[in-house]
């Protein structure tokens, strides 16, 4: 059988080493027979979900225990001691995200999601009072649906939103196979807190506020500069956001909130908003990569963040359209201290627009938290967008990328 992505060459959850003299975890013992039983009665239930084009292929994997000696090859390999509890749980946590997402995670986060693992496991004491036996019918089965949801997503050419979906809803069946689960999962990493709650912004401001992934990326501060460009209609001015996090990078205007957007996705995907940066006296150096080429920055404003309880009154307007999974090329936007809010979405028109609050898909309730700004829909769509207002007033501020003024009358 030709090796399946998201585990060949030893799955991308295994490039980190297991410290072996660190040990000290609950782990269990496998029972052969106990493994054949569990394996082919969860095999008769997942070969139902397999397609018919991927059975075949599929049997040669789980008709025997391949799949756990593929599973024990990679971490033999890797230094990892197979049957402790946080080595079972990454895996299937980490394969799960993979599929998810499409592509495999890099290093540096798979660190950061084992650590939290492991500190989990040792702090809440996990699992820690049962027998070998208890614990095999309960990790098993998380390493058979593992490999099999990896082994379909690579035959499937890792084109298949079906699989993506069932990755999903056993990814949520976990976070209620053990609390901690909700701390684990890519998006809600964040040291130090709390297991199995929901994240919450801190304030005051933005250096206590890591991103859950990394915690290299803690912000030293958020800035607004005024640039000047030049473009097809000549010279224009735009205002930009950038963050500079303490570990001298540069992350220029972004547009979710900084706790949750993906770092080393981002570097991919868009290299042209990360750059270096230094601070001396008041001028920043920036550097970037690209031009190799370092520029002063003499101007620029410190973006303040919303306190607790902090809300936003008014009508207001901005002149690139803000779109989101609700609200398409919407200019115009209400808020009232009451914490509810109302957007335009038609565009023209005038500017006697009366906002519905209560009704309307693309109204409902908004919460500001830092610098992040919640919207909650009347039809139960959640949004969050990174947030900032600008140094003088609160009648000038940015949701995601977009730069918004009160509405002229």
């Amino acid at each position: 059988m030709k090796s399946f992505g998201l585990l060949k060459k030893v799955s991308p959850i295994l490039f980190f080493f297991f410290l072996h003299n660190a040990l000290g975890q609950t782990m269990y013992h496998p029972n052969e027979s106990l493994r054949n039983t569990i394996r082919k009665d969860l095999w008769q239930g997942l070969k139902l979900k397999t397609p018919k084009k991927h059975r075949f292929l599929s049997s040669l994997v789980f008709n025997s225990n391949e799949c756990f000696k593929l599973f024990e090859k990679a971490a033999r390999q890797r230094g990892w001691e197979s049957y402790e509890l946080p080595t079972v749980a990454t895996f299937y946590l980490i394969i799960l995200e993979e599929v998810i997402a499409g592509e495999s995670y890099p290093e540096a986060e798979i660190k950061t999601i084992y650590q939290q693992v492991r500190a989990d496991y040792t702090n809440q004491k996990i699992d820690v009072n049962e027998s070998s036996a208890a614990l095999q019918k309960k990790y098993d089965p998380l390493i058979v649906k593992a490999v099999w949801v990896g082994t379909i997503f690579e035959l499937a050419k890792k084109n298949s939103p079906e699989i993506q979906e069932t990755a999903k809803t056993m990814l949520e069946e976990f976070k209620g196979f053990h609390k901690s689960a909700a701390a684990i999962d890519k998006t809600n990493i964040e040291k130090d807190k709390p297991t199995g709650s929901k994240p919450k912004m801190v304030s005051p401001g933005p250096s206590t506020m890591p991103n859950k992934k990394n915690d290299d990326y803690v912000v030293s501060d958020i800035i607004l500069r005024t640039a000047t460009k030049y473009g097809l209609n000549g010279v224009y001015v735009d205002n930009e956001v950038h963050v500079l996090y303490r570990n001298g990078e540069l992350f220029t205007n972004p547009s979710k909130p900084l706790y949750s957007f993906n770092i080393s996705k981002s570097k991919r995907e868009k290299p042209k908003k990360w750059r270096t940066w230094k601070k001396k006296d008041n001028v920043l150096y920036v550097y970037d990569p690209r031009k190799h080429k370092t520029y002063d920055w003499k101007k620029w404003f410190k973006v303040r963040f919303g306190t607790e309880g902090f809300k936003l009154s008014g009508k207001f307007n901005t002149i690139d359209g803000f779109g989101g999974a609700t609200v398409i090329n919407a200019s115009t936007v209400v808020f009232d201290e009451q914490g509810r809010f109302a957007w335009k979405t038609i565009k023209g028109g005038n500017t006697a627009w009366k906002p519905v609050f209560s009704k309307s898909s693309s109204s409902g309730t908004y919460k500001i938290d830092g610098h992040t700004i919640i919207f909650t829909y009347n039809n139960g769509v959640e949004e969050s967008f990174f947030f900032g207002l600008y140094p003088k007033d609160d009648l000038h501020f940015i949701i995601g990328t977009s730069h918004f003024v009160p509405l002229k009358q």
